[in-house]
């Protein structure tokens, strides 16, 4: 990792703690029950990071990203007609700002929207199954998308939640991410893929 990336630390440090101390303390005191609500209700708010690796067709070097991420998570249960507390379907908000680097350094910002379906396999282990995209800004010009610019970032994946305490718990899982603008910009657009591990830590609702 060269200094030029390097310099992205701080920023994504302060982007971690203001993301954390925006969390209300009663999101870890205890679980608030939404059975017999309708409507979405907020379940998950967590912060994550992780490592995504790929490489790029016009360029002799690889790439690595370096995410920083807010997740908030909706349960949807009551719009679908899930009744059981071992099945969630979220609808989720997820702002990210990822510092790059490969040939040219740089960085990714924007907002995923997406779903992540959680199945409980044995208390207090669940597993979950994840898609989002978000319209991001993609700082770096490469051959595949051309000029710096507006992007979409589509994410798969699916990992493990783990509650360590009542309204706590970690996550950690893998991610397929495939970086285009789906041709509304007039440039070229050959897509960028890149594997991704992420972990993170949320407070739950």
């Amino acid at each position: 990792m060269n200094c030029r990336i390097a310099s992205f630390f701080p920023l994504l440090l302060v982007f971690f703690l203001s993301s954390a101390a925006a969390v209300p303390a009663s999101a870890s005191a205890e679980i608030v029950q939404h059975e017999g609500k309708n409507g979405l209700c907020l379940n998950e708010i967590g912060i994550g990071t992780g490592y995504a690796w790929g490489s790029l067709k016009g360029e002799s070097g690889d790439i690595s990203v370096y995410p920083a991420f807010v997740r908030l998570g909706f349960s949807a249960n009551s719009l679908v007609g899930i009744k059981s507390s071992r099945n969630t379907l979220q609808l989720t908000i997820e702002p990210f700002l990822n510092a790059v680097s490969g040939p040219e350094d740089g960085v990714e910002a924007g907002c995923a929207l997406g779903v992540r379906y959680l199945h409980e396999i044995a208390s207090p282990l669940a597993l979950y199954l994840e898609a989002s995209v978000a319209p991001m800004y993609y700082s770096i010009d490469t051959v595949e998308q051309g000029a710096a610019g507006f992007n979409f970032l589509d994410q798969f994946g699916a990992g493990l939640q783990y509650r360590v305490a009542p309204a706590m718990a970690v996550f950690g899982g893998y991610r397929f991410r495939h970086l285009s603008h789906a041709d509304l910009a007039d440039r070229s657009n050959d897509g960028i893929n890149t594997n991704a591990l992420v972990l993170g830590f949320s407070w739950l609702y």
